[in-house]
């Protein structure tokens, strides 16, 4: 059964997108920063620093990453679709939201292979490190459920035996 979210589930999903993207440029800007400099408006600063105006379309990306994923991970619309293709869409959608981001905002050229390389090899390593603490959170959430379950479960047993 899922909880039903209010507005401050959803604002604290964008900031944790927008915390982690941040700390993902800063530590490649800290990288790259002075290389990347004439590729890309997120490095504009090289390793000195990300520009305002980039911070703010991360902000944008993860209001919209935020959006994608309440169509595509609630019954808010799509009430048939399995998990996988739940999750695909998400991904397909994100990438897509990506290459349009990159194209007005001058994130990086979107017509050189080597920076959609870049990009994907990224994309790939936040989407396992998010899928496996996902998992991970899950395994612990059902782990601590199943234990109150057999604790109730004790309980009820307890209780018959004294109703006897």
């Amino acid at each position: 059964m899922e909880e039903r979210k209010g507005i401050l589930d959803y604002l604290g999903q964008v900031f944790v997108i927008f915390g982690v993207t941040l700390l993902g440029v800063a530590v490649t800007c800290c990288a790259v920063g002075a290389e990347a400099r004439e590729y890309s408006s997120m490095f504009a600063l090289g390793r000195e620093g990300i520009p305002l105006g980039t911070v703010f379309e991360y902000l944008l990306s993860s209001v919209c990453i935020t959006l994608l994923r309440f169509l595509f991970f609630t019954d808010a619309l799509l009430k048939k679709m399995s998990m996988t293709k739940r999750t695909v869409g998400m991904l397909v959608s994100v990438v897509c939201m990506i290459g349009i981001f990159a194209h007005v905002f001058g994130w990086f050229p979107v017509d050189e292979p080597k920076c959609w390389v870049a990009f994907f090899m990224c994309f790939a390593v936040c989407f396992v490190v998010s899928l496996s603490a996902s998992a991970l959170r899950e395994r612990r959430e059902n782990k601590k459920l199943a234990e109150a379950l057999k604790r109730w479960k004790e309980g009820q047993d307890g209780n018959a035996g004294k109703n006897a």
